[in-house]
């Protein structure tokens, strides 16, 4: 009988200075180290960071410092670190040394991913803790696999190494990917015919890369330990702790830890009607922040503007009402959405209210069929602007942006379907 526990933690997302707040920044390192006190307290014999444990690549100092301060912590209680790197912690250039494989020289956790063989196919090899390069180590009692972000590129990888990967008494597989359907609207994702091959081999799939949790009887995601957006408030932060006994029947038990300290999340929303003018909308908005309750200081609060109008989005006094919101909830910070449209501009009158998504969506379709030599693809065109848009946030590398949009142009030109984007996280 062999019987361990381990933490499962991603999208960390170290410097994250969000909103150009320091505080913010604060707030993930907050995250992190509690996610290293507990796997302290409750004596993990190993933590698993699936990716995104920097939300740059080129991290300053004080974030490198913040990192290797919870890996020392964690080595000082001899818990081994096995990581993979995301998308956010990759450099861009393929000569730099990324701060992971900095912290893998340092000893201060062992990073995994696929090498190559002569043929340039994907190839899995034990971990060589002299050089720091492999792609699978044995550690009290699990065998663990890691492949790093590839994007797109992921599903022919695991093509490639199913065959290599080998049962266990309890075999860990960390990719830092989402699955199809996770998040509504996210391009991209792995098929359940993808990775089902996997699961003979596979005890545990250890994901990260999309903020929202995710777990099934052998998928596991447990999103991100902070809020990266409005659209995570609703989301569960924090990380799974899991208890492993190879004769149980259920050879593994995951237990979700909340973030203990999340920095408060609050929306307001305020919805125009079909007479409303610039001022009454302004007075109704007003009226609406003053009666809001249960907001705590030092929340971060986004006033949410929405609806068909008679006036312009720019007629609104966005700032009269942040000093509003200001005043009443001495917030960190105050985001405003101005969702606004103008009557005639979408086919929805102001008693409706569409997703964000899909008003951007239908906006840029409407601009695009104005032009008269797009008009025939008009949709098409429209989705790869917005997949551009995504890929960009996601600080995906121009390479592969710029081959998307190249396949693209040339499928649609031909009257083929145009591609899905390659995989996007929800984060900003």
């Amino acid at each position: 009988m062999t019987t361990f526990r381990f933490i499962h933690v991603s999208d960390i997302h170290l410097g994250y200075e969000q909103y150009n707040l320091a505080e913010r920044a604060d707030d993930f390192a907050r995250a992190y180290l509690d996610m290293v006190e507990h796997a302290i307290t409750v004596r993990a014999d190993f933590v698993l960071i699936a990716g995104d444990l920097f939300h740059k690549a080129n991290a300053d100092a004080w974030t490198l410092r913040q990192a290797m301060h919870g890996l020392q912590l964690l080595r000082e209680s001899s818990i081994p670190v096995v990581a993979i790197e995301g998308n956010h912690d990759a450099p861009h250039y393929h000569k730099h040394l990324s701060w992971m494989e900095f912290l893998g020289d340092h000893g201060l956790l062992s990073l995994l991913n696929v090498d190559r063989d002569a043929h340039g196919r994907a190839e899995l090899r034990p971990f060589d803790p002299n050089s720091g390069h492999g792609s699978w180590l044995d550690v009290a009692g699990a065998r663990i696999y890691g492949i790093k972000y590839y994007g797109a590129a992921l599903p022919r990888i695991l093509e490639e190494v199913e065959d290599q990967i080998e049962a266990a008494p309890f075999t860990i597989l960390m990719l830092h990917a989402g699955m199809e359907g996770q998040v509504p609207h996210m391009h991209g994702g792995l098929t359940m015919g993808q990775i089902n091959p996997l699961h003979g081999a596979v005890d545990y799939l250890a994901l990260g890369h999309v903020h929202k949790q995710l777990k099934t009887d052998w998928i596991h995601n447990p999103g991100s330990t902070e809020v990266n957006s409005f659209e995570e408030i609703d989301w569960p932060h924090g990380f799974f702790d899991v208890t492993v006994d190879t004769d149980a029947e259920v050879k593994h038990q995951a237990e979700f830890i909340p973030s203990p300290h999340l920095r408060p999340f609050h929306r307001i929303i305020a919805a125009v009607s079909d007479d409303d003018t610039s001022e009454v909308f302004a007075v109704k908005a007003e009226e609406r922040i003053a009666a809001t309750t249960g907001i705590p200081e030092r929340a971060i609060i986004e006033l949410d503007l929405g609806g068909v109008a008679s006036f312009g989005r720019q007629e609104v006094p966005i700032e009269r009402l942040k000093a509003a919101v200001e005043e009443r909830f001495n917030p960190l910070a105050v985001r405003v959405r101005n969702s606004i449209v103008k009557d005639g501009i979408l086919p929805v009158s102001s008693r409706e209210r569409m997703d964000r998504v899909d008003v951007e969506r239908t906006v840029v379709e409407r601009l695009v069929y104005s032009r008269p030599e797009y008009a025939d693809s008009a949709a098409a065109w429209a989705k790869l602007i917005l997949d551009i848009k995504g890929m960009a946030v996601e600080n995906t590398v121009p390479a592969t942006i710029a081959d998307h949009i190249a396949e693209t142009a040339r499928r649609v030109s031909e009257g083929d379907a145009p591609l899905p984007a390659p995989e996007a996280s929800v984060t900003e």
